[in-house]
């Protein structure tokens, strides 16, 4: 693809992962997170720490705390990254902006502050992508339900509500947490390497819409668990589940998301490459995301094509 990232402008094909974090009180967790990405067995690793709106006094305190544990970390190295603009308020997506902008290796990641990846992870994903040629490659997410206290966080169950195994189900509903796939920028355009600054839940979902749609997705390693995503039972990280106890507030950026990802499907075709994976053969000039689902909908209710 000649608007991707070129390997050859680097001299690494390491990993770089965007570690999204917006407040240095969450440091038990954030502390979590990052013992997770040094035990990483992939190497080389950047870890491109991305703050909203930190002073200088708290971006110090963050690396003068971590320095001990990047201490005789072989092939790690961490940068830390402040977005400092006003606007937007939320700016989670612009986080992982900074971030991208910043990435130099072949590989991409993300992880928020609040979540794990087992050791593994990067060395079975990438390992994937080389050995299966794709852009995307997925694993399995499961979520830890817990308690968040002053001083501790407590872990009470662990569970899968993630459904689907494939590119057609992926485009039906999201069942990749942010933190369970790996990019190739030398296969995803670079265009298509960002986030939309102005969606606050969903954000990564349109990403994998956009992408997903004109680079090779590989579920190979689906049912590999790879991480833990943390839900917290005070509903102060995310959405998983909707209902009475979610805020006025949450509830209406919660429909301007799904109406946002839904306009998404519609103008989003998709690339003749993928169409062909989705059994779209000879693939169809300007088929967009909800054409393909409209269809395939019809089908499985016995009607004609």
């Amino acid at each position: 693809m000649t608007d991707s990232f070129s390997a050859s402008e680097h001299a690494e094909r390491g990993i770089d992962v965007v570690l999204r974090v917006h407040d240095p009180r969450r440091l038990l967790e954030l502390d979590r997170a990052m013992f997770s990405l040094v035990g990483q067995q992939y190497r080389p690793l950047r870890i491109l720490m991305v703050c909203q709106r930190f002073s200088e006094a708290a971006l110090a305190e963050l690396e003068q705390y971590f320095a001990p544990m990047l201490t005789g970390a072989q092939g790690i190295s961490l940068q830390l990254l402040n977005f400092t603009r006003d606007d937007p308020k939320d700016a989670r997506s612009e986080l992982i902006n900074l971030g991208f902008a910043a990435a130099t290796g072949r590989y991409a990641a993300l992880l928020d502050y609040d979540d794990v990846l087992y050791p593994e992870a990067y060395r079975l994903l990438i390992g994937q992508l080389v050995a299966g040629g794709g852009a995307i490659a997925f694993g399995r997410v499961k979520v830890a339900t817990a308690d968040m206290h002053l001083h501790f966080v407590h872990a009470v169950g662990q569970s899968s509500p993630f459904t689907g195994d494939s590119l057609a189900d992926l485009f039906v509903g999201n069942f990749a947490p942010i933190h369970s796939f790996v990019v190739d920028r030398t296969r995803v355009p670079r265009e298509e390497l960002r986030f939309e600054p102005r969606l606050t839940l969903e954000e990564d979902y349109d990403f994998l819409l956009r992408a997903c749609a004109v680079a090779q997705a590989d579920f190979t390693l689906l049912h590999t668990e790879i991480g833990l995503y943390f839900f917290k039972t005070d509903e102060s990280n995310t959405v998983i589940r909707t209902g009475s106890t979610l805020s006025a507030d949450t509830l209406a950026r919660l429909e301007v998301a799904r109406q946002f990802v839904e306009i998404r499907r519609r103008m989003t075709p998709i690339a003749p490459a993928i169409q062909e994976t989705l059994g779209i053969s000879p693939p169809e000039p300007g088929l967009t995301i909800r054409d393909f689902l409209t269809r395939r909908s019809g089908a499985a209710a016995g009607q004609p094509a």
